[in-house]
């Protein structure tokens, strides 16, 4: 039962693996989707705003000459900043020339309103303002700060600020912003003479206030957003300092270890994480052979990730056909930036899918329990009647419903059960016909030891008459007498030798070519006094056939067949020989052979001739039997027929 039990878990453990790798399977591609989800938002961000100017810069037109750096630096130095975006101008070989965005010494209020062009257009404009507190001091600064935690801490939905200074408005995206429920933004760098939040924080009133709605502040180039917007699509804000490093990395390694999400000279607009990997080092190599022509990608770190959009700037003079432009500078906006890669993107999956993948998990255990249990229970069953077959019990029937290999193999049991009960009765049959045959040993050894006592004592008696006589004529008469009766134990002793010889495979054929019908002709030769005295005549059929084989051991056989042909054919009767291509035959005409004594009158002992020792038969088929031949005997009409077959 150890053994049933082992196999059982043996099929459940390989059912559950195989349904593991396939749930694996499952879970590996929701996996996949969840990062191509990531890789490829496409939701509106403020970013593609900067996006979109910054391919305005390589889009001017055809009849620009130089390019003009220096006039691409002043306008990305008059962009807003925003949290979340880096642009960097980078030299022909993917070295940092300029920086555009938040750094250390940044000290900002931002803050928001809402305006309605006065014109017919009635375009909807959002107004962004970036209000400079670097002229504060350090007790003012500590008084704003304090004033807007304690403000938030009170939980009001907005904060009005109250402003005045200096205004100017920054680059902005008018020809290129996409529209946000029907507004478009403009930007506004404020330099402050008076600053109201809650409370007056620094300057005078002079009159001239402008209302707006604080949106954030950034603290020593840190974006901090107001309390009414902390929790935006439950996405944590990256430091500026990390957001900076993080670009500086990038930069330094020319992009390489990234994950693409869309790059023209890959031709390449889907992807899977595994084929992400694949793509390390693309976007650097394609820069230092000149060929990017434009790229979007998202780089995915363990705990960050961030989109970046690389694009190359030329001089425009003219298009030569085979030769391609060389691109001048690049421009690189990293946007997106989030504390959550990898390892957020897999606690997500598996956080979100904790009940379907336990459920899943169960459901392998439970249903790779149940196949293992209906399949070993069947073989369970097929093991107790084995082993009733061993114990020689063949009652027990298996059950064979169904199409199955278990199904099959009970039937072969079925079919195996009941030919082992057929041949042990068959065997114990053979046994008790082995128990007659060693009875007829017995006989035969009881009619040897009889028939070989007869001429013993005839023996002895003529050596006691010789003896006793001078008469030169009876020496020479008990002499004869004695010769034939030591002839007949001579020959009796042969054939037994022969008969154990054969029967241990003892003898080596001497295999050579032989005339079967000279070698019968020459054996007929010797019977012929017989033949005389039963007025027996022999035809013989067949033309000159050859076979290989030992020849003494052949003619033994012929002779045999002859002689018992001659013994038991009628007086003045016809023994045919027949010599065919393959088979070698002696019929005789007289009394035939029980049909139940066929098999057994080529065992040893066995005889039909009260004079005979039963040996003859039993030597011609272990002589056939070395030759690698066949043999038999069958009933004709009026007679017998006995053959000996060869390979043609």
């Amino acid at each position: 039962m150890k053994k049933i039990r082992s196999i059982q878990f043996k099929v459940f453990i390989c059912l559950f693996i195989s349904f593991m790798v396939v749930f694996g399977y499952v879970v590996k591609n929701k996996y996949d989707r969840s990062f191509n989800e990531l890789v490829y938002n496409t939701d509106y961000t403020a970013s593609d705003d900067y996006i979109n100017f910054c391919n305005t810069i390589d889009s001017r037109g055809p009849h620009q000459v130089e390019l003009d750096l220096e006039k691409i630096k002043k306008e990305l130095g008059n962009l807003p900043k925003d949290d979340m975006t880096e642009i960097c101008l980078l030299d022909a070989k993917g070295k940092l020339i300029n920086q555009y965005g938040y750094n250390k010494k940044d000290r900002l209020l931002i803050a928001s309103s809402s305006f309605v062009e006065s014109d017919d257009s009635n375009d909807y404009y959002n107004f962004e303002y970036y209000i400079d507190l670097s002229e504060l001091s350090n007790k003012q600064y500590k008084l704003l700060k304090d004033t807007i935690k304690d403000v938030d801490e009170k939980g009001y939905d907005e904060i009005n600020l109250c402003f005045e200074g200096q205004i100017e408005e920054l680059q902005n995206f008018k020809e290129t912003s996409q529209l946000i429920y029907n507004a478009k933004i403009r930007y506004f760098k404020v330099t402050p003479t008076f600053i109201h939040y809650n409370t007056d924080i620094f300057g005078k009133k002079q009159g001239n206030l402008i209302s707006a709605t604080l949106e954030a502040y950034v603290d020593d180039g840190d974006y901090h957003l107001s309390w009414h917007g902390e929790v935006v699509n439950d996405i944590k804000k990256v430091s500026t300092l990390k957001m900076n490093q993080l670009t500086k990395d990038a930069i330094d390694n020319h992009f390489s270890n990234i994950y693409v999400r869309l790059a023209s000279f890959l031709d390449k607009d889907t992807i899977t994480s595994k084929e992400n990997r694949k793509m390390t080092n693309e976007i650097a190599t394609s820069i230092k052979e000149g060929t990017l022509t434009y790229a979007t990608f998202t780089k995915l770190l363990d705990d960050y990730s961030y989109q970046v959009l690389l694009m190359p700037l030329y001089k425009y003079q003219g298009y030569t056909e085979g030769q391609e432009h060389t691109p001048e500078a690049f421009i690189a906006v990293f946007y997106d930036f989030q504390s959550g890669g990898r390892n957020q993107l897999r606690n997500d999956l598996f956080k979100d899918n904790f009940p379907l993948l336990l459920g899943g998990f169960l459901f392998i255990v439970l249903f790779s329990y149940l196949i293992s249990y209906m399949t070993t229970r069947r073989i369970k069953e097929i093991d107790r009647v084995a082993m009733e077959i061993t114990n020689n019990n063949f009652e027990g029937v298996l059950d064979t419903k169904g199409h199955d290999e278990l199904s099959s193999l009970s039937s072969h049991i079925n079919t195996m059960s009941s030919n082992l009960k057929r041949n042990i009765d068959a065997l114990n049959l053979e046994i008790d016909q082995v128990k007659k045959m060693e009875q007829l040993r017995k006989e035969f050894i009881a009619q040897f030891t009889h028939e070989i006592k007869t001429p013993l004592a005839i023996i002895n008696g003529n050596i006691d008459l010789l003896e006793n006589v001078d008469d030169e004529d009876k020496k020479a008469k008990y002499i004869e007498v004695i010769n034939k009766e030591i002839s007949v134990i001579n020959d009796l002793v042969l054939q037994m030798l022969d008969l154990s010889k054969l029967e241990a495979k003892a003898i080596t054929l001497d295999k050579k070519e032989i005339d079967l019908r000279e070698l019968t002709e020459d054996i007929i030769d010797d019977y012929e006094q017989l033949l005389m005295d039963k007025k027996l005549k022999i035809e013989i059929q067949g033309e000159d056939v050859l076979i290989v084989g030992d020849r003494k051991r052949i003619e033994m056989v012929i002779q045999n067949y002859l002689s018992n042909a001659i013994k038991h054919a009628c007086i003045n009767s016809m023994i045919k020989i027949k010599i065919k291509e393959n088979e070698f035959s002696i019929e005789n005409k007289g009394k035939q052979i029980d049909e139940n004594r066929m098999d057994s009158i080529w065992e040893s002992f066995v005889s039909d001739d009260q004079k005979g020792t039963g040996l003859g038969l039993a030597i011609v088929r272990n002589i056939l039997e070395l030759h690698e031949m066949s043999y038999g005997v069958h009933n004709l009409e009026d007679g017998v027929e006995f053959y000996f077959r060869w390979k043609k």
